[in-house]
């Protein structure tokens, strides 16, 4: 092995970010949920029924009452029993009011591929074909690929982290297109990604790489970056909190390219999560660690559907069925 400094190099995620920006790109289809509006024929359905009681009701205002009485007691009884199966029937307002917003919030996943379609440039030939898949807040998902079809591996990939688009379909992040986003607003606020190439800048430090995306999102937080940095490499166990200040401080200024993989892994982590983004998108990150690290890795990434103040969908796309399975749900792709 060399022991000569590779040369610094633009960061290709960033490249592409450039290339993402270019109006030229396809949009993908924009498309409208529609609902079924269940209050016209509530209120014909309590119309009919209002009906149908006053018909039934008109013989029985005219029935002579019985001399002891018990024709008024049974119309009462009658009467009180129609006003309670009425109360039955009504619906609870604030119950309604949470079905729509369940039926909103199942109709928007945090994040949703309908539909997607995408050809190679050259042949035509189908890469994806009407692909559908939706992914929930606070929920852990293993996708599975063909570990023979790299082609389909790295353009599902480029779809979900919003560097493509697709010919036909939407990739969505709640209500909204990923190709209505802007690369910042989507790798800078929406979604963290952890790519198996260029995931780290090797020449910056373990801190550094952290204040660098931080840096680079233009959001505003509530400690100084340099804090939350350190914060975050010790919650991903890159930083042990059994470390003193000082040792924790000197172990997050080694270079990256220095790090052996199971902490290079736990950095690349720290990074994706420090815009504190609504999804977590990870492509293969086990791939060079042994069984033991790898689980702990995964243990990881499980972990961050709890957010700082939300719940986030993590989602990893792997070949190796062992992977998916670690996590809550498995999407299996191969098929």
């Amino acid at each position: 092995m060399s022991n000569q400094e590779p040369q610094e190099r633009t960061d290709p995620v960033e490249e592409l970010d450039e290339l993402m920006t270019d109006e030229s790109a396809e949009p993908g289809m924009s498309y409208t949920i529609e609902y079924d509006d269940d209050t016209d024929s509530a209120d014909a359905g309590a119309d009919d029924t209002d009906t149908a009681d006053n018909i039934d009701a008109e013989p029985e205002a005219t029935a002579e009452p019985s001399a002891d009485g018990a024709g008024t007691g049974d119309e009462e009884a009658a009467a009180a029993a129609n006003t309670a199966a009425a109360a039955l029937d009504e619906p609870d307002e604030e119950d309604s009011t949470d079905d729509v917003d369940d039926s909103v919030f199942r109709a928007y996943p945090m994040f949703s591929m309908r539909g997607v379609t995408v050809a190679d440039a050259k042949t035509g030939e189908h890469i994806w074909n009407d692909l559908s898949m939706r992914c929930e807040a606070g929920t852990s998902y293993g996708v599975l690929v063909d570990a023979h079809d790299t082609r389909q591996h790295d353009t599902l990939v480029a779809l979900m982290a919003g560097f493509a688009h697709p010919a036909e379909g939407s990739v969505m992040t709640k209500a909204t297109p990923l190709h209505d986003l802007t690369p910042l607003e989507l790798r800078g606020h929406r979604i963290g990604v952890l790519l198996q190439q260029f995931a780290l800048r090797g020449d910056l430090s373990a801190a550094a790489n952290l204040a660098y995306v931080m840096d680079a999102s233009n959001r505003n937080y509530l400690q100084p970056i340099a804090v939350r940095a350190q914060e975050l490499l010790t919650r991903v166990g890159f930083a042990p909190s059994g470390d003193d200040d000082a040792t924790q401080a000197e172990r997050s200024r080694a270079l990256v390219r220095t790090l052996g993989a199971v902490d290079r892994a736990r950095v690349m982590v720290a990074r994706a999560i420090a815009t504190d983004p609504d999804i977590v998108l990870a492509d293969e990150p086990t791939a060079t660690l042994d069984e033991a690290d790898a689980a702990d890795i995964l243990d990881l990434l499980r972990a961050q559907v709890h957010g700082e103040s939300k719940r986030r969908t993590v989602i990893v796309v792997t070949t190796d069925p062992h992977v998916a399975a670690a996590m809550d749900e498995t999407i299996d792709l191969t098929h």
